[in-house]
């Protein structure tokens, strides 16, 4: 297992739309253009709405990477990243369905959940003819990456997950008790009702993505996380969803588990006792919170870079 240390990059923008003020502190996120805006001004390939696949961005040509973005700001948070990457490789940038939802204000179907995301992720990267392939997840993301890597090995070459709520490994190892019965309670308590404001805020204080008493208000993705909150009714699915070690120390994946050094106790013990146990996992701990790759964009693509290239095409 290696670890490396990282290094903070500023501030991150994309057409003008600021994603991350290092100033405004711990990785927050900033967009202020709306998804639909942003994705209207990219070039390439950009999918609609469909019941079968999700919402999709093809951009570039090459070996192909899948971005699986986090909740609540959606695919946005990857557009630096898919900007960058697409000018040596294909980048493929698809949304969550629950965001997808959330952003058209449709209801959650019943039954919706981890297995959702997972068949429809496999059913949109068969439409898009891609048999093997790079994945990358943010935080829900991350959680969506690692299931289809577990169920499907054979399709990824590399995954690499930044702070996956993958919350059944502490519930294998046992590590992190306390703080996952607290995470627990907070997504039980918020599943299938409206959520309120108040909801929202114990929700980014709880990801690491600010502090009790900060002015969320104030910042400019606010009016997207007010938008988009109802995605946090979908949490306690997290919880449903089970899986094993041993299908972990089986993956024949190389593993690159990415937290931040202020992130939470919960999603720090994930991380760890991922990297731990699968048989070709390396950690990256960089500074800030729950969006430490954002922080730090240029170090994490340094390393995601790494990460890839040390695997024959």
């Amino acid at each position: 297992m290696a670890t490396h240390p990282g290094t903070s990059s500023g501030t991150v923008e994309v057409n003008g739309a600021q994603l991350y003020d290092e100033g405004r502190g711990r990785g927050r996120l900033l967009g202020q253009m709306s998804l639909g805006g942003l994705a209207a001004g990219m070039e390439d390939k950009v999918s609609t709405m469909n019941e079968d696949v999700l919402l999709h961005e093809v951009k570039g040509q090459g070996e192909p990477l899948v971005l699986v973005p986090g909740g609540l700001s959606g695919w946005l948070s990857w557009i630096p990243f898919a900007e960058r990457l697409a000018k040596d490789r294909t980048v493929v940038r698809v949304q969550l369905r629950s965001v997808e939802l959330a952003e058209a204000g449709q209801p959650y179907p019943a039954g919706y959940g981890t297995l959702t995301e997972r068949e429809v992720l496999r059913a949109t990267v068969d439409q898009l003819g891609l048999d093997r392939f790079d994945l990358a997840g943010w935080s829900y993301g991350g959680h969506v990456a690692l299931a289809f890597t577990l169920e499907y090995p054979e399709r990824v070459r590399t995954l690499t997950v930044i702070e996956p709520p993958a919350v059944w490994i502490l519930r294998e190892t046992g590590h992190a008790a306390d703080a996952l019965r607290q995470s627990e309670a907070y997504d039980r308590s918020v599943s299938g009702r409206e959520v309120t404001i108040d909801d929202l805020k114990a929700f980014l204080v709880r990801a690491g993505l600010g502090r009790p008493g900060d002015d969320f208000e104030s910042l400019p993705s606010w009016p997207i996380w007010v938008r988009n909150r109802q995605v946090l009714s979908t949490n306690g699915t997290i919880w449903d969803y089970t899986d094993s070690l041993d299908r972990l120390r089986a993956l024949d994946v190389p593993v690159l588990g990415v937290k931040g050094t202020e992130t939470t106790e919960d999603l720090a013990a994930i991380v760890d006792d991922l990297v731990a146990n699968v048989p070709h996992g390396t950690l990256l701990e960089l500074p800030g919170g729950h969006a430490c790759h954002i922080q730090n964009v240029d170090r994490f693509l340094e390393e995601l870079t790494r990460h890839t290239a040390a695997v024959p095409s």
